[in-house]
């Protein structure tokens, strides 16, 4: 369920408004925003917050001041005006974020925690492939190579691959725990492919698309591709798209 919080910045003691305002939006999830009350002009103040998060928290001004100003911040994924390219490549972040916790939970032989996190890595990961071979590849005319070396067939031959590395890395876990050092060398070989994986798709294919979509005449199909994409990663489609259980 989405959460919405409000903080009154003026009550923050000694604090800096900026390290305050920081404290309180970093770790907002999809879905979530938060409204920050402060008695200054907030453009710099967030914008510097925004930079230290690596432009993962939008803001906006909702109420102008003076005496009080009201900013709204949210995630990034949640913009109503994000392009394709940026929902693709912050979905990326997300799922490495995934990843890159269930490793460090192993290389700390934490492997049930580190099982959790994959579960939630795989279904992600699930999603994100779905969105791309079966509705976004289909909806573009990117022009393809009868030998398989355009940037879409690379990338759905990729995909096959990291699926497949990805289920049997989670076979290890379906019926007992594993050892760390038995899972560890799996997760390590799939943490290069997937990251050399995301650059070429962030490089050769996410432009192509973004601008392709660019060029649509009907504004209206463009937003409802978006919108689509940005449900189909946050699961609305899953039963419909069989990813339930898996």
């Amino acid at each position: 369920m989405a959460e919405h919080a409000t903080i009154d910045l003026r009550e923050r003691g000694d604090q800096p408004a900026r390290i305050a305002a920081y404290h309180q939006v970093r770790h907002l999830s999809p879905g979530d925003y938060m409204d920050l009350l402060v008695d200054e002009e907030p453009a710099l103040m967030m914008e510097m917050v925004s930079v230290q998060l690596r432009n993962r928290v939008h803001w906006e001004v909702v109420e102008s001041g003076p005496p009080l100003w009201r900013v709204r911040a949210y995630h990034r994924s949640d913009r109503h005006d994000a392009s394709l390219m940026e929902l693709l490549s912050w979905d990326h972040e997300r799922i490495d974020r995934l990843f890159a916790s269930a490793l460090h939970k192993v290389n700390r032989n934490e492997v049930a925690s580190a099982g959790m996190d994959l579960v939630d890595f795989g279904l992600s990961l699930r999603r994100h492939v779905y969105a791309e071979n079966l509705i976004l590849a289909p909806a573009f005319h990117v022009e393809r190579d009868p030998a398989g070396n355009d940037p879409t067939s690379v990338m759905i031959r990729e995909h096959d691959q990291i699926l497949e590395e990805t289920a049997m890395i989670e076979s290890f876990f379906e019926d007992d725990r594993p050892e760390a050092g038995e899972v560890a060398p799996f997760l390590g070989m799939l943490s290069g492919g997937l990251a050399k994986h995301e650059g070429r798709e962030e490089q050769n294919l996410f432009p192509l698309w973004d601008m392709a979509l660019r060029r649509a005449e009907d504004h209206g199909i463009q937003r409802e591709l978006i919108d689509r994409v940005q449900g189909i990663l946050a699961g609305d489609e899953d039963r419909e798209a069989g990813l339930e259980g898996n």
